[in-house]
């Protein structure tokens, strides 16, 4: 097949799931895949061309992604001012025209598939839109980012209606689209993560932050204050009465919301216990932070929008045979319980930190535990399996249209 795919990243890209499988996977597999990208240089001018793994990728330049003036020029039918459209693709080539996310290449990649007849397939990895306006409600958003939801959330639905498929990352999100009346086929497609051949030494990760507690917890991923990870600090402060624990704070991209989580932690009374490392990009380090926890955390407030998520972190710790103590959202509820390879518990402080005394105080259980969730992600969420899920739903679409 010939896969045109708009992907809601930018290039180089070093995105776990789109370098598997289409960069990599597809690619073995004899596909053509084009790629379109945002720059990694916001003062970008100009349309690049590259070449990724054989495949060409064009990066356009900021302003091709604006929300409002794609929908304008989408409602008044001048969208082919798009810079995508004075690239020297040929549009017609295409069996496939997907979009990751990128509402406002949605709106291009609709007028793709109407003008030349191609199957078009969105994928929703997250529901940005309400979590813009669910942000501003809770006070950490200004009125603008009420704005951006409510536009994101027009513009989906546009998108949605052109698409001929839907590819929603979980079924709590399926669900919450059909209520609101979706009606294009949907299809869920689940995240995954690589499964290397052994499992990490975290002895690196330990001598590198001189942990010297008896117990590591890990948490990483965002910092969003819609996250409202000081719900960690209220539980550290209940695990650390009866265990030697040590709180890890991985990644984080916003310098302003690591420091505001500083500053939570110091007032809970339990900063000495918690340890920010800033953003990491080395894969490596990592694996061997996973690899060093005895227990990594994803807590999910469960009356939040983010219920419908699908954390790529749960199966990261579980791939590396670290036992998870997760929110008990349809996800990971599911997984976990599917797998065996952690505990799924209410987003209560209690709850929680029972679940983490429960993992911390049987070292046999926390070692099984680990195990059957590495099984699990070989077996379930490697992207080999994940790639040929994605082939059979273009071909539905292929041969549908």
């Amino acid at each position: 097949m010939k896969i045109l795919l708009l992907a809601d990243w930018t290039y180089p890209c070093d995105h776990q799931f789109l370098t598997n499988v289409y960069a990599e996977n597809f690619v073995e597999r004899g596909h053509d895949v084009t790629w379109v990208m945002r720059p990694d240089d916001p003062d970008q001018k100009r349309t690049e061309r590259h070449t990724w793994n054989g495949s060409d990728v064009y990066v356009l330049p900021k302003t091709a992604f604006d929300p409002v003036r794609n929908y304008l020029r989408y409602r008044t039918g001048r969208i082919t001012e798009n810079a995508l459209f004075s690239t020297d693709i040929e549009f017609a080539d295409f069996e496939i025209v997907h979009v990751r996310n990128d509402l406002p290449m949605g709106l291009a990649a609709a007028h793709i598939a109407n003008t030349h007849d191609v199957a078009f397939a969105h994928q929703i990895s997250h529901l940005k839109a309400e979590s813009l306006v669910e942000a501003y409600r809770e006070g950490f958003e200004s009125r603008a980012a009420w704005v951006k939801g409510h536009l994101g959330k027009r513009l989906r639905r546009v998108v949605a209606d052109e698409a001929d498929l839907l590819l929603p990352i979980s079924e709590a999100m399926a669900e919450y689209l059909s209520r609101r009346g979706y009606n294009t086929p949907m299809e869920v497609l689940p995240t995954g993560t690589e499964v290397s051949d052994e499992v990490p030494n975290g002895d690196s990760f330990e001598s590198k932050y001189s942990v010297e507690s008896d117990h590591v917890l890990l948490y990483m991923g965002s910092m969003s204050p819609i996250r409202r990870l000081e719900f960690l600090f209220d539980v550290l402060g209940e695990v650390k009465q009866s265990h030697d624990v040590e709180l890890f704070m991985l990644g984080g991209r916003s310098k302003e919301r690591r420091e505001r989580l500083k500053r939570l932690a110091s007032e809970a009374g339990v900063s000495s216990n918690v340890t920010f490392t800033g953003w990491i990009t080395d894969r490596d380090e990592i694996d061997a932070a996973v690899a060093a926890a005895d227990i990594g955390l994803s807590p999910l407030p469960i009356d939040s929008v983010l219920r419908m998520n699908a954390p790529i972190k749960t199966l990261e710790y579980m791939s590396l045979a670290t036992p998870v103590v997760a929110s008990a959202t349809p996800d990971q509820r599911a997984v976990l319980e599917e797998s065996d390879a952690g505990m799924a518990v209410d987003y209560d402080v209690g709850q929680f930190s029972a679940a983490i005394e429960k993992l911390l105080s049987s070292p046999e259980q926390r070692r099984q535990m680990g195990q059957r969730g590495r099984d699990y992600v070989s077996e379930r969420r490697n992207f080999h399996v994940l790639t040929e899920k994605v082939e059979r739903m273009y071909e539905s679409i292929v041969h549908d249209s």
